[in-house]
């Protein structure tokens, strides 16, 4: 039987490339904005491209914020935070200067001047065994969380070191964008789908 994910539309992220993708692993693959478009989920991906408080705003409104605090005090299902989905997990951002879920202490910071951190890097594990080795993957992004060394995972370099994976409970959050980083991303996303 295929494993069944959810990804929650949130009006953010490119939904239909991480479903794609998704399903080109083999997971069954289920799109909502309720409680019960995840019942029997494995894991529940929170894509995101996009402004972080036009996405809490969102969150708010379909009252997904609790549904997704929850889930962190439960410990009952996977949750899988890309880019923006994994900044929303933080207490707040410097943009539009917004509370996010603050499920993980942190805050998320521009890089300075205006520029954005675009393509190819590393990602070097730190103190997990869920990213092994240094692999590349797909940055777009020019906001960056700082947090603790304790919730993170690995690192990358952009004008400094930052977490570019981070974990608490069964939540996971990653920079990058998986859906877009070739062999390494699938080989990711499978593990974080199947991580205890």
């Amino acid at each position: 039987m295929k494993i069944r994910v959810g990804i929650l539309d949130y009006g953010v992220g490119n939904i239909a490339s991480l479903k794609g993708v998704l399903q080109k692993l083999g997971f069954q693959v289920s799109v909502g904005n309720t409680e019960k478009s995840f019942r029997s989920v494995e894991a529940i991906f929170l894509p995101g491209v996009g402004c972080f408080s036009y996405a809490m705003r969102n969150l708010r409104r379909l009252k997904m914020d609790e549904f997704l605090r929850n889930r962190f005090d439960a410990q009952d299902v996977n949750v899988i935070g890309i880019c923006l989905g994994m900044q929303i997990l933080f207490d707040d951002s410097e943009e539009g200067d917004c509370a996010g879920l603050g499920l993980i202490n942190g805050r998320v910071k521009r890089f300075g001047g205006k520029e954005c951190h675009v393509g190819w890097n590393i990602a070097a594990a730190s103190n997990d065994d869920l990213i092994s080795g240094e692999s590349g993957y797909y940055f777009n992004h020019s906001y960056y969380v700082d947090c603790a060394a304790a919730v993170t995972v690995a690192t990358s370099h952009y004008q400094f070191d930052f977490p570019v994976m981070v974990k608490k409970n069964r939540f996971y959050g990653v920079q990058f964008h998986p859906e877009k980083s070739q062999d390494n991303g699938l080989q990711l996303i499978n593990t974080l789908v199947r991580a205890d």
